[in-house]
């Protein structure tokens, strides 16, 4: 069993499915059914409540989750890679629907999923983004 907390864990399944969704337009249902047959563990001892919470939520809003970031990008969004992209539209999904997470909560875990999944200096964009759009809506 991992270490990783339960709400750590959902975040965590959350990449994965929305990845799975974005190559494969799966359903949710589906996204969570294979969560629970590949990665059983990590299904058993997560969140359940956030986690689909974050896939559902993170799959209608994706690209007007996206689009919060604009104003702090140097670059078109299009030009930033799926699983960066995945992780920011997460960590906006939080920031505006789960006010009970603290703001630093959400840019740290944010940072943790780009450590695990993304790219070397990934997490110094992340953290970047996350931080700015956090300030902008937890005012």
């Amino acid at each position: 069993m991992s270490k990783k907390s339960p709400r750590h864990l959902s975040r965590s399944l959350a990449v994965q499915a929305l990845y799975n969704y974005k190559i494969n337009q799966t359903s949710v249902i589906e996204l969570e059914k294979m969560l629970n047959d590949f990665v059983r563990d990590l299904y058993e001892h997560a969140n359940y409540e956030l986690m689909h919470s974050l896939i559902e939520n993170s799959i209608n809003q994706f690209d007007v989750m996206l689009e919060q970031y604009k104003p702090y990008l140097q670059r078109e969004i299009s030009d930033i890679n799926l699983i960066e992209q995945i992780i920011l539209v997460i960590a906006a999904v939080e920031l505006i629907n789960n006010l009970s997470v603290p703001a630093p909560v959400v840019i740290n875990e944010a940072i943790e999923l780009s450590k695990l999944y993304g790219g070397p200096d990934s997490h110094k964009f992340i953290n970047n983004l996350v931080d700015k759009l956090a300030k902008q809506i937890r005012k």
